[in-house]
């Protein structure tokens, strides 16, 4: 209750690192990052997705989603989840492109769990993992394609984390920058 008494003047601050010059040929980018908390719900067992892109640094969209299935592993919830941010990359490229700019390719996904990245950069394959192909196949055929590069990006960096679970005020005060920036809150 302290954090939303003391914060109530706070909220999203688009800070983007570029500025459109005008320029046909400028190309925007597009970041992404997910996070996943595998079986977090104790009556049923799925996990939470947190996904945000980010446009040329600026938070645009920020999600934090039951997933509708129960996933298998700790690697099946992180794709789900990585889909998903990637999904709304390409929402966001199209929509773009629509009004004729420009998207910097590849785009970049970034996840924080090693087996999804390598199973999507197709490192490892095993048959276990078959029934995560679906989400895999895509992600690596965007991959393939040039669309995006997918990158481990630790946890304790990936500002997803943010909305997959309850965190430490420290963490939380971390993550929290990504997005509305930073005041004297956070200096206490």
């Amino acid at each position: 209750m302290n954090y939303c008494l003391t914060t109530k003047d706070r909220g999203l601050e688009l800070r983007p690192d570029a500025e459109w010059n005008g320029n046909p040929e400028f190309k925007l980018r597009i970041l992404g990052r997910s996070d996943s908390d595998y079986a977090k719900d104790v009556e049923t067992r799925k996990s939470v997705s947190g996904t945000s892109p980010f446009l040329c640094g600026a938070p645009i969209i920020q999600r934090s989603t039951m997933q509708k299935i129960v996933a298998l592993s700790v690697t099946e919830a992180e794709l789900i989840a990585a889909t998903k941010t990637a999904q709304d990359m390409m929402y966001v490229k199209r929509l773009l492109e629509s009004i004729n700019l420009r998207v910097e390719m590849p785009m970049i996904l970034e996840v924080d769990n090693k087996g999804a990245v390598d199973l999507i950069n197709n490192y490892s394959l095993g048959g276990r993992t078959c029934h995560m192909e679906t989400r895999q196949y895509y992600l690596r055929e965007l991959k393939e394609q040039g669309i995006m590069t997918v990158r481990w990006k630790a946890g304790t960096e990936n500002s997803s984390d943010l909305y997959t679970k309850h965190l430490a005020r420290k963490k939380f005060e971390k993550h929290t920058r990504a997005y509305v920036g930073h005041d004297a809150y956070m200096e206490r």
